[in-house]
C-alpha cells in the first residue's frame, strides 16, 4: 500500500495533477486516515472534518523554515479522543512514504499538532501538508531532540494505531 502510495503521487505530480501537486486539498478529499494495527481504516477526515475538531495555534521556529511560523490544526491528542482510539503506539506514515513509530504519551507531552495551516493558509503538498505533525519548539528546549524532531512528519497521509 505505501509503495503504491508514492507511486501514484509521483506519477500525478510528474503530470502536474493539482490535487497531489502545489494545490490544497479539495473540500472532499480525504487528507488523513486513521488505520488500527489490521490495516482496518476506522477513520478518514478531510480538511473540513479536521477543521471540525478542536482547534489550536501556536508560533515557533523550526529548522525547516526561516523565521517564526505559525501553525495552526488539531493536537494529536483531541485527533485520538474524538476517533474514540487511546493507542500507546503509533506509526506516521507519509506521502513520500517516510514511516517512523512513537510512543503516544510522548507525542502528547510534547504537545504534537496535526497542523493543516501555515500563517492561516491551508498546507498544500508541496509545502508539507496536507497535514504536518508538528511541535511547538520555542516553547520547549526539550523538543529540539532527535526524538521530536524526526517525529515532525510532513504530507502525512495516515495514522496506524497499536495497543
Amino acid at each position: 500500500m505505501v509503495v503504491r502510495r508514492a507511486f501514484l503521487f509521483g506519477l500525478a505530480a510528474s503530470l502536474g495533477i493539482p490535487a497531489l501537486g502545489a494545490a490544497s486539498a479539495r473540500a472532499d478529499e480525504t487528507i488523513l486516515t486513521l488505520r488500527d494495527e489490521k490495516g482496518t481504516r476506522i477513520a478518514a477526515q478531510t480538511l473540513a472534518e479536521m477543521d471540525a475538531l478542536p482547534q489550536q495555534s501556536f508560533r515557533t521556529t523550526t529548522p525547516w523554515h526561516k523565521g517564526v511560523v505559525e501553525f495552526s490544526g488539531v493536537t494529536l491528542k483531541a485527533y485520538l479522543d474524538a476517533a474514540k482510539v487511546s493507542p500507546e503506539k503509533i506509526r506516521f506514515v507519509a506521502l513520500n512514504d517516510y514511516v517512523v513509530d512513537a510512543d503516544v504519551a510522548s507525542l502528547i507531552r510534547g504537545g504534537a499538532l496535526l497542523a493543516t495551516r501555515q500563517n492561516g493558509v491551508p498546507l498544500p503538498v508541496s509545502d508539507k501538508g496536507p497535514v504536518f505533525v508538528i511541535f511547538n519548539f520555542d516553547a520547549n528546549p526539550e523538543l529540539h531532540h532527535q526524538f521530536y524532531l524526526s517525529r515532525a512528519v510532513w504530507q502525512l497521509a495516515e495514522i496506524d494505531i497499536s495497543q
